[in-house]
């Protein structure tokens, strides 16, 4: 028989046994029974250290900058100013040298009348023709007048009229004194090849048109009344038919318009230079290189020039 001791020792332990067996048993019979959870989805999975907690920010769009209005005049360049004070209203590429074609004529007849009397006959030669026609219609063999030449060739805009004059003296020199004049009257950055202006060389600027405008208008009103002539007419004598000598400048018959000269070739397309009387301001329109006409342009620049005025 073991100790007393012993027995007790040995039937506590087989107790404590037993005990722990059935809350094993317990503890797997109740996991068996709590339903196993889907493990969480994308969108509720807690953000890792480098995601947002917040939603994403939308971009503000950048601020619309309005755009600067298109300037629907197309020529490349022009200058609008006063010819009696000198103050500019408009101008766009004013220094930029461009051909300007018959506009040319102006400084031709600022040589021809300080070079020659106006009595001085002038003969058209068969050489003299060979230019592109115009209405004027002059003919070889036919004698004029300086005087009776300035119409055709400032209101017709007659390169017949033009080499006539020019070669009435020796060409070469007054195409010289054409140079001196255009520095005379303000224009340095021009040149005059012919005195025409059909030569693409015969070139210079806006605002260098502007101060013949100016001159113009001061010291040469003689020109500048022969310009707005609206028609002219010569009868048949002895020595030349009869000839009706007809403006072409697109204003000519405005009760405003005080004088002016168009020109076009295929390198300066639509070239002018107009003078009008805007309520009582000697306003110069000077247009070189129009690509949609010189009508159309001049008088959107006399429309925007008469509401600034008026203000």
């Amino acid at each position: 028989m073991y100790p007393t001791r012993n027995v007790a020792a040995f039937l506590l332990a087989c107790i404590a046994f037993i005990g722990i067996a059935s809350a094993l048993k317990i503890s797997q019979t109740i996991g068996s029974l709590t339903p196993k959870l889907a493990p969480p989805s994308k969108e509720q999975q807690i953000p890792s250290a480098d995601e947002s907690f917040l939603p994403a920010a939308t971009p503000k769009p950048a601020p619309q900058v309005p755009k600067a209005p298109s300037d629907p005049v197309t020529a490349d360049a022009y200058v609008v100013g006063d010819v009696q004070t000198g103050k500019i209203y408009f101008q766009k590429n004013p220094k930029l040298v461009l051909p300007f074609a018959s506009m040319s004529k102006l400084i031709t007849a600022f040589a021809a009348t300080d070079m020659l009397a106006s009595g001085t006959p002038i003969t058209i030669t068969e050489a003299e023709t060979q230019v592109p026609a115009d209405a004027s219609a002059l003919k070889a063999g036919e004698k004029f007048t300086l005087s009776e030449l300035l119409y055709p060739m400032l209101l017709n805009s007659s390169n017949v009229a033009a080499e006539a004059i020019a070669s009435s003296s020796e060409r070469g020199n007054f195409l010289e004194q054409m140079r001196g004049y255009a520095w005379e009257v303000g224009m340095p950055n021009s040149y005059f090849a012919d005195p025409t202006g059909l030569s693409p060389k015969n070139a210079g600027t806006a605002d260098g048109f502007f101060a013949l405008a100016q001159y113009l208008y001061a010291k040469r009103p003689d020109i500048l009344a022969l310009t707005r002539t609206v028609s002219s007419s010569i009868g048949t004598t002895s020595d030349h038919g009869a000839h009706t000598f007809t403006s072409i400048h697109p204003f000519v018959t405005d009760p405003r318009f005080l004088g002016g000269k168009t020109g076009h070739t295929s390198a300066a397309l639509d070239t002018m230079i107009t003078i009008m009387n805007i309520q009582n301001h000697p306003i110069a329109i000077i247009i070189l290189h129009s690509s949609q006409g010189r009508a159309k342009d001049t008088q959107l620049l006399i429309d925007r020039v008469e509401k600034v005025i008026a203000q």
